[in-house]
């Protein structure tokens, strides 16, 4: 037996509702045992996937917020370099122990009432609960949104990129230790869906190494605190970048993307091998939803355990690894659709534990 029972279901992370109590009630009904904290970025632009873990760094006003733009590294402004090095103070004085610093850091405000609410109402929402399921932004995508001040991708540039991860494996630490303090095991998802763009001929410069010391960055600060650690990526990507990473779990769009990660079999048989797990996003987040049941998700993924153990993955223990997902976030999408999404996780997981039952 793994560190999850087969047959379980989480979620990405965003919902499109505008009340939190609403998102988590459709949560509690979909994933009991594996719930994940709402982020509802409609409601709330704090939330958004871009800004939510970067607050530090707009606080101390190393970011400057741009009206209805991306904030940036706003470098020319006077008193930009004293702002950095308080990020970095802090920064230090947080990784020594220092419990002030983590004023800087909190997790508070609308960025995270989601996360609120979800602990505030663990116990009585989820009383069937296995363990809790968070999320933060990867490095890779949010360092490329965010620019810097001739508007070139803070990604690209070694210091900025430095203070970024630093921040998100601050934010990353502090969400486990709340989630952690709901006695349960817990499980955070680094969502970078931008993966994709390495070796694409837009962004030569990009590399292999740079993104995964960025996420590497972010994994051991999680495996630090003794949680479970994956990656997400809801685009086709290079996955031995992931296999090739400590992650416990790999998350991918399993309807659209299953092909590439078929060619890659070998890899995700030696993953499988050496105790990794899959989050296995087979309902898909589109208007293509409405045209899928349960029935017809199992079906699909029947026909590709048959190609996957054509190509040498063995399919009982792959079956044992799995946590199903749907393949992104709900977050954009209209109420109907995004709950019909969770509906269909739920028929999922229950025909699959009848069918263990027989």
């Amino acid at each position: 037996m793994g560190w999850f029972t087969p047959h379980r279901a989480t979620g990405l992370g965003s919902l499109p509702h505008q009340d939190e109590l609403t998102a988590l009630r459709v949560i509690a009904k979909a994933m009991p045992h594996w719930p994940h904290w709402p982020q509802l970025p409609a409601k709330m632009p704090a939330q958004g996937f871009v800004v939510q873990y970067v607050q530090p760094l707009i606080k101390l006003g190393v970011l400057t917020e741009i009206p209805l733009k991306d904030p940036v590294f706003a470098r020319l402004d006077a008193g930009w370099e004293s702002k950095a090095v308080m990020f970095f103070n802090n920064y230090l004085a947080f990784v020594n122990g220092d419990a002030g610093a983590e004023d800087v850091f909190a997790l508070t405000g609308e960025a995270f009432a989601g996360l609120e609410a979800f602990i505030n109402n663990f116990t009585h929402l989820f009383p069937a609960a296995e363990g809790v399921k968070g999320h933060v932004s990867g490095p890779l995508t949010v360092g490329l949104q965010i620019k810097d001040e001739r508007g070139r991708a803070c990604f690209y540039d070694e210091t900025l990129r430095d203070l970024l991860v630093k921040c998100l494996a601050v934010e990353a630490v502090l969400e486990a230790r709340r989630l952690k303090a709901l006695g349960k095991p817990v499980l955070i998802f680094i969502d970078d869906p931008a993966l994709f763009l390495i070796g694409a001929s837009t962004h030569i410069t990009l590399t292999k190494e740079m993104a995964s010391a960025a996420l590497l960055t972010v994994i051991e600060a999680l495996h630090g605190e003794g949680v479970k650690v994956g990656v997400h990526s809801c685009a086709g990507i290079d996955w031995s970048i992931l296999f090739a990473l400590p992650v416990d779990i790999i998350s991918f769009d399993a309807y659209h993307y299953f092909t590439g990660m078929a060619l890659q079999a070998e890899g995700l048989a030696a993953y499988l091998e050496r105790g990794g797990a899959m989050a296995w996003g087979l309902v898909p987040t589109s208007e293509e939803a409405w045209q899928e049941t349960p029935e017809t998700i199992l079906s699909r993924f029947a026909g590709q355990c048959s190609e996957l153990a054509g190509r040498g993955v063995d399919i009982n223990m792959l079956r044992q690894k799995i946590i199903w997902t749907p393949s992104c976030g709900t977050g954009a999408l209209p109420i109907d659709l995004a709950e019909h999404i969770y509906q269909l996780m739920e028929g999922v997981v229950r025909r699959l534990s009848a069918l263990d039952n027989r």
